[in-house]
């Protein structure tokens, strides 16, 4: 019974994005499949139907300086380290192999937002990658010009109209809305590594608990790494970092939706 404790608190814990990332399935962090994290947020352009809706405002401020500090004294040595340590052809595959682990739930996503042809191509991706790409390592879908686009819950009960609900500031996992933390933790609950933690089928582990764990760190290590640049320009340029934030996220999600 501890040790599935302890094994849902690391899923939760590691499986979040440290601090600025949204609490979104690994994959959403990709742009044609390759995508980092800097380059989905430059990418965008300004639109005008950006909601704020943040009544919480005054905790939510409480909780980014938390999560600021958390991030400067834990997250950003850890992440400057592995980007310093590992080359850069090896975080590569190691982002491909997490980013092809959720790729099942954003074709079911897909799928249930009536986008057919994209979920057969995540699908299909899923299945190359994992076989012939040597379980995700390698993007040989992509090579074969397959491409597709992220469809997380949150997305979901967007396109069918379903309010954002109020911003929010979350402990360690960072911006998010009413609307995306509920997609996220129900697509939590249904990915396969959360299996075990919530003790899905009996006494029988579906995942090993170790790999579960690594898995989950190592998610949590990569997606600081891709953000290492952009947190940097934001604490040094922006003249209110929370409100930054924000918006980017508020209108990176509206755009996602709109897609």
């Amino acid at each position: 019974m501890l040790k599935k404790l302890l094994v849902t608190l690391t899923v939760l814990f590691f499986c979040s994005s440290p601090c600025y990332a949204k609490p979104q399935s690994y994959s959403s962090r990709y742009q044609s499949n390759q995508n980092n994290e800097e380059q989905e947020f430059e990418s965008y352009k300004p639109i005008t139907t950006v909601k704020i809706n943040d009544p919480f405002e005054k905790i939510n401020r409480k909780i980014f300086a938390i999560n600021e500090t958390f991030d400067s004294y834990f997250f950003e040595h850890v992440a400057k380290t592995y980007r310093k340590t590992v080359p850069n052809p090896a975080r590569k595959l190691v982002r491909n192999f997490l980013s092809n682990l959720s790729l099942p739930i954003s074709a079911a996503n897909s799928i249930a937002q009536g986008k057919i042809d994209n979920g057969l191509a995540t699908f299909s991706t899923f299945i190359i990658n994992s076989t012939i790409g040597i379980g995700g390592l390698f993007n040989i879908a992509q090579s074969k010009g397959i491409s597709y686009h992220f469809e997380d819950l949150g997305q979901t009960l967007g396109y069918y109209n379903l309010d954002q609900g109020s911003f929010l500031m979350l402990p360690v996992l960072g911006p998010s809305t009413t609307r995306d933390f509920s997609g996220w933790v129900i697509d939590k609950a249904v990915n396969p590594l959360s299996f075990n933690a919530l003790e899905i089928g009996g006494n029988h582990n579906l995942i090993d608990d170790q790999f579960i764990v690594t898995t989950s760190s190592l998610y949590s290590i990569d997606t600081r790494e891709s953000l290492i640049d952009i947190i940097d320009d934001i604490r040094q340029d922006s003249f209110d970092p929370y409100a930054t934030i924000r918006f980017a996220y508020l209108q990176k999600r509206a755009r996602e939706i709109q897609k």
